[in-house]
């Protein structure tokens, strides 16, 4: 007796999708032919009907814009769209071959309008998701992004959503690469660059009596955006690196011993390499030295 009402359900739900497909396909023979008001009406069934699919709704939807744009009602029409928009921000109305130019236009303007709103939203989704330590924080994150592609695809990207990509792509690096936390990684970013408290080794000779350590003549900071000192900051990570001095005094090699984000870490590479000591020495004569140093970023941005 269940099964038989089970399959009687499904018989159920399946004729009421058969009608709603037909209905949406009667609205558009009418707005096909012109028949707008009646189109319009077709729809409102389609859409009240409980049992209408997210994407029946959305096509109704998107019909209903067609045909409040051809009776000159553009501020009704606009208003569907951008609820279409807000509804799915991937969806594009090129799947639609009979949408006019016109109409095309004024979705691709909806879009461009609404879209960076919506990707700043998510934005905000996965931050907090992320504070909690929620487990779906890394899924709103990856939208965030698909959603930054589509802006940029569109042209609706700005120099706001370019630095916020910048965040979401750190996080994501370091989620894909799932590089492990240390407890020294756990010290405030916003402390200024410092040494470790180990001794520094020298290339050659090792570390011993008469070596006089190399000292900082000219150390610039990296070129860093205000976004990716954001990420470092909110990352609580510290970039360590070793540094090999020759005996004039220049950088000669950079070794990242403790990684941050892929672009953070490009970044203090190249502005090390421009470095300059008075090298270091032993009994009087220059020598090759490897220094440890750690990164830390003031507000600022400020390394030294």
């Amino acid at each position: 007796m269940r099964t038989l009402a089970m399959i009687l359900g499904l018989m159920g739900t399946a004729s009421l999708a058969a009608a709603q497909d037909d209905a949406l396909r009667t609205a558009r023979d009418l707005y096909a032919s012109a028949a707008y008001v009646e189109a319009l009406t077709e729809l409102a069934h389609v859409k009240s009907a409980a049992s209408s699919t997210s994407t029946t709704t959305r096509d109704a939807d998107a019909y209903r814009t067609f045909c409040l744009f051809a009776l000159g009602r553009d501020a009704e029409a606009q208003a569907v769209a951008e609820s279409v928009v807000r509804g799915d921000p991937t969806f594009s109305i090129d799947q639609f071959p009979d949408a006019s130019p016109r109409i095309v236009a004024m979705f691709a303007s909806v879009r461009r309008r609404v879209l960076p709103q919506l990707v700043r939203d998510e934005y905000r989704v996965a931050r907090a998701r992320a504070a909690e330590h929620a487990p779906d924080a890394e899924s709103h994150l990856r939208n965030v992004r698909k959603l930054l592609d589509t802006a940029e695809h569109i042209g609706a990207s700005d120099e706001t959503l370019a630095d916020l990509r910048l965040i979401v792509d750190g996080f994501l690096d370091l989620a894909d690469a799932e590089q492990p936390r240390h407890a020294a990684d756990e010290r405030s970013a916003a402390a200024a660059t410092s040494e470790p408290p180990s001794p520094p080794l020298s290339v050659s000779p090792s570390t011993g009596a008469g070596v006089v350590a190399p000292v900082a003549v000219f150390q610039p900071q990296p070129n860093i955006s205000p976004a990716l000192l954001t990420l470092v900051r909110q990352l609580h990570r510290a970039s360590t690196i070793d540094v090999a001095i020759n005996e004039h005094g220049t950088v000669d090699e950079v070794t990242v011993k403790q990684a941050v984000t892929p672009l953070y870490d490009k970044l203090i590479v190249a502005a090390a390499k421009t470095w300059r000591y008075r090298p270091a020495m032993l009994n009087g004569v220059p020598v090759r030295y490897r220094k440890a140093v750690q990164i830390n970023v003031r507000p600022q941005g400020r390394s030294e």
